[in-house]
Formats: structure tokens, C-alpha cells, sequence
């Protein structure tokens, strides 16, 4: 067991970022969330290995699309989703859990343990950013018999919107994200429970700690590009796709997802990479050189910070690198072939043949 300290929150945060993959959120979100909870009280950590077989989990996400400009989430949509949350589900909870990481999804729930005194588990339900629920459902949705539970709150003023839900995985899923679009673009959200020996089999285990070590490391290496993509290689065997200036810059807000593409030019070669909240495909004159769930990110030349895809503009120069799946920590979402068929559809290109 630990206790989040600022350090280690700001590195769980910058690792987070890069683990997001052009997804879970802005920096400031989870700078702002990681104050909050401090100022709030204590928050803890522990392993899954230090709960009851039955003990009950939760899992804590935020849902809808960063580049929203009307969000708004407060302390009193913590309380509320958790109010409504235990309004519906008669069980008790022992322990929350964050959905994904990113620079602001690696701190889900770290507001809720601060408020309600619940651990939180150094795990995630998939240890890399992804584009839909179900795909951080931990397989959920391929249990006939599983009532999901979900309960969201966001926005402010007559845009304020929360509601809890009972259902399969799916249809609760898409109810959620039909709120967030209604709440001015995020929700934060409390949902589907289960006993920790099912979370130990299917989820992601020591993503947090892994988050704060990549952060670590990102700080000790990021004086010049060089020397940070180096130490991303030796730790992560990371490989860079192409470095260059963003061209050809495609955004659209289509079902409350970030959709688009764009190009890196560097020289006479040009990368292109397409994307769902998540960079999710890189290829180069045809050739498809990374496919998710690798983890594709992109990284500003002059901050030397990851980009998401929301914070993209033409002209930024930047690397775009990729790390290979037997590196990261990915939940049981990411082996369920037909899960990836939504990104497929907003793509217009093929997933599953370049992953299983």
C-alpha cells in the first residue's frame, strides 16, 4: 500500500499522457484533479492482491471527447455519481479503479477515494488509452448474464445533466456517452462492478506504477530529444515512425469521439496517422507501420511533451513513436476482436487483420 503524494501524482500523470496515446484527456484535467484530491484528503493505493476474492470494485472513467469547449465536471458530479451509483447497486464497494491511463484518465477516481475513503488499485482496466467503453469493459460485455451499472454527472447549467442506468455493458455504454454529448462533451462516470478476483483475471495490473516510472523516467531524460527518445527505447523499445511538421491536420467531432488524420512531413517522406480520440493507425506510402492496440503517440519537438490528439495544430513539429504490445499492460478488451469493428466503421480502414 502507498499514499498519492504531488511527485508521484505529477509522474503518474506525465507517464499517463504518453500511455494515453493521444487520448485520456489534457494535463491539466489531471493537474487540476491531483490538487483537488490532495486538498480533499488522504488517497490510497493497494494491490488487488490485498482485497477478498469477493471483494467488490468499481471503476471510475471520464467519457466524451477532450476537444469539447463546454465541458464541465466539479466536485459535486463526484458526489452525485457516486450517490447515484450506490443508489442502484446494492453491493458494497471495497476498492475503485481507473479505466485507462492518459494525463487526466490516470487520475479517475482519485477524487471519489479522496471523498469516500476507498483505496484505489494500482491497476486500470486496460493499461493503455482506448476509444470506446466496452473496450476497457474487461469483458463484461461477453458475459451473457452481466447487469452493468452506471452512473454520470457533467456540465454546468442548463447543459448539467446525470442519470444512472442499469443494463447490458453496452446499451448503459452508449447511454453514458449520449450524456456527455448532452453535458457540453465530458461525464464523469462510476461503473460496472465486479469481485476482485474477476479484475486480477482481466484487468491491467501495476498501470499506475508503470505510469509513474515512465514519468520518472521522461523528467530524468527530457533536457533534449535525443537523449529522451533513447531512454524510451531502452525502457519501452520504443521506435520512432517519423519526425517532421504536422500537415494536412483533419479534426471532426462525430458521436462524441475525436476523429480525424494527419500527416507528418520529414523530408521527401510522409507518415500518415489516423485517429478516434486515440491514434489508432500510422502508415507510410501504403505500408501500415503501427496498428492499435501498439501504442502510437506523438511527441512535441519543442516541449518535449506527448500530444493528444485533441491539442494537434499544422505546423507543430513533432516525433511520432510507437511502442509494441509486449510492452504495455493491456486488459482483456484488447482481445476481443469485434470490439475494434466501431473503429473500423469511423475509419474506413481495417484493425483486426494487422491485430489478431
Amino acid at each position: 500500500m502507498f499514499e498519492l503524494t504531488k511527485e508521484f501524482g505529477m509522474d503518474a500523470l506525465l507517464g499517463g499522457w504518453f500511455l494515453g496515446g493521444g487520448g485520456g484527456g489534457l494535463l491539466e484535467g489531471g493537474e487540476r484533479t491531483l490538487a483537488e484530491a490532495l486538498d480533499i484528503g488522504p488517497v490510497r493505493f493497494v494491490s488487488v492482491e490485498e482485497l477478498s476474492e469477493n471483494d467488490e470494485i468499481a471503476t471510475v472513467s471520464l467519457v466524451g471527447s477532450p476537444a469539447s469547449k463546454d465541458s464541465c465536471i466539479e466536485r459535486q458530479h463526484y458526489e452525485q455519481v457516486y450517490r447515484k451509483f450506490r443508489d442502484a447497486h446494492a453491493g458494497s464497494l471495497a476498492a475503485l479503479t481507473t479505466n485507462e491511463p492518459g494525463a487526466q484518465s490516470i487520475s479517475n477516481g482519485w477524487i471519489t477515494a479522496a471523498i469516500t475513503g476507498l483505496p484505489m488499485l494500482d491497476g486500470a482496466c486496460n493499461g493503455r488509452a482506448h476509444p470506446t467503453g466496452l473496450m476497457g469493459a474487461m469483458g463484461l460485455d461477453q458475459i451473457p448474464d452481466y447487469r452493468a451499472v452506471q452512473a454520470c454527472a457533467g456540465g454546468a447549467g442548463m447543459k448539467e445533466t446525470s442519470l444512472s442506468v442499469i443494463g447490458t455493458v453496452e446499451s448503459t455504454s452508449t447511454l453514458v456517452r449520449n450524456a456527455a454529448m448532452m453535458a457540453g462533451g465530458f461525464v464523469t462516470v462510476l461503473r460496472n462492478p465486479v469481485t476482485a478476483a474477476y479484475y486480477k483475471e482481466n484487468a491491467a495490473l501495476g498501470t499506475v506504477t508503470q505510469a509513474a516510472e515512465i514519468g520518472l523516467l521522461w523528467r530524468d531524460n527530457d533536457r533534449d530529444m535525443g537523449t529522451l527518445l533513447r531512454a524510451l527505447e531502452h525502457a519501452l523499445d520504443c521506435r520512432i515512425l517519423a519526425q517532421g511538421s504536422v500537415t494536412h491536420l483533419e479534426l471532426r467531432i462525430a458521436n462524441g469521439f475525436d476523429v480525424g488524420r494527419f500527416s507528418v512531413q520529414a523530408g521527401s517522406d510522409e507518415l500518415d496517422v489516423e485517429f478516434m480520440n486515440e491514434y489508432l493507425l500510422a502508415e507510410s506510402r501504403g505500408v501500415r507501420l503501427a496498428t492499435f492496440p501498439e501504442l502510437i503517440a506523438v511527441i512535441d519537438l519543442a516541449s518535449r511533451r506527448p500530444v493528444c490528439s485533441a491539442q494537434l495544430t499544422e505546423k507543430m513539429d513533432v516525433a511520432v513513436v510507437a511502442v509494441p504490445v509486449k510492452r504495455l499492460k493491456l486488459g482483456r478488451g484488447m482481445h476481443i476482436p469485434q470490439l475494434y469493428e466501431v473503429c473500423e466503421q469511423a475509419l474506413g480502414k481495417p484493425l483486426r487483420s494487422y491485430v489478431f
